[in-house]
């Protein structure tokens, strides 16, 4: 391993480990000053860390036709939703800060980070077929239910705990709407589908590191589950309004995504640590064909 890949990978645990303990103490510190700072650090944290993520496995070209994809593909599903209601569904964002055509920046900074997330954990999981068209087909059809599967934990939570949103027509067992996870399913297959017939082009020659670097996506997975399971011992006794005035607790939302997070996220976790150890996983294999 030469001098600068290993500072890479030691720079890279150094931020999973910050990001780690700031996630950790964000989830600890529910409705404390210290919250805030602390989803800041490890917001600013993560985002750092998906940029340098994505230059280690990809040429340039490949960072920003990555980038640019996640935007477009974000923002208008997104904006096409605030505007008519597909695919999402009828819903307010309540985030601060800047937004264009209703669709907060912040939104759109939450897809492209998660959706890298879940196209590396897809590509240990997939491996690397022969036939690169199989791969191209079947690799984000797996990234699209990683992705969903965050979806489906943490959407009861950031609507009826965080209030970051609120649907026009809730429904369902927590009240999101089933059309919000076929919304989620959509963007995310265009986004990884569009992705991965042209990314094979720009993919760097392996490195040694590559086992490590990629091991880090599953601590991370690992990471956001657990904050959901930690705020669920900091929810208290707030209760929470669905459809038709049926007051819920919320510890009765955390505790449904929580045990859901293991079952969804937990799951790809393990599945993506054991393709990593138990052979050595063809997606280490990230030269072009």
């Amino acid at each position: 391993m030469s001098t600068r890949t290993r500072g890479q990978v030691i720079t890279g645990w150094c931020l999973v480990a910050i990001w780690f303990a700031a996630t950790v103490a964000a989830a600890l510190s529910a409705g404390s000053p210290i919250q805030p700072v602390a989803e800041a650090v490890y917001g600013a944290l993560l985002a750092v860390f998906v940029a340098l993520h994505t230059c280690t496995l990809y040429k340039p070209a490949g960072v920003i036709g990555y980038f640019t994809i996640a935007v477009i593909v974000a923002f208008g599903f997104e904006a096409c939703s605030v505007a008519t209601g597909f695919p999402f569904g009828s819903y307010v964002h309540h985030f601060e800060g800047s937004r264009a055509l209703g669709v907060p920046v912040t939104v759109v900074f939450g897809w492209v980070v998660l959706a890298w997330l879940a196209w590396i954990l897809a590509r240990v999981i997939v491996g690397e077929y022969r036939n690169r068209r199989v791969s191209a087909v079947v690799t984000p059809v797996v990234a699209t239910l990683i992705l969903g599967g965050y979806d489906l934990v943490i959407d009861p939570i950031a609507a009826y705990a965080r209030g970051l949103y609120s649907y026009v027509a809730p429904s369902g067992a927590l009240g999101v709407p089933l059309s919000n996870y076929a919304g989620w399913l959509l963007t995310g297959w265009v986004l990884f589908q569009v992705f991965s017939l042209v990314e094979w082009q720009w993919r760097r020659e392996p490195v040694a590191s590559d086992r490590s670097t990629l091991l880090m996506r599953a601590v991370i997975w690992f990471g956001l589950a657990l904050q959901v399971n930690l705020e669920l011992l900091r929810v208290g006794d707030a209760t929470a309004t669905l459809q038709g005035g049926r007051v819920v607790p919320l510890s009765d939302i955390y505790a449904t995504c929580s045990a859901t997070a293991w079952f969804t996220m937990g799951l790809v976790a393990v599945i993506g640590v054991a393709r990593l150890y138990s052979q050595a996983p063809q997606i280490t294999t990230l030269r072009s064909r």
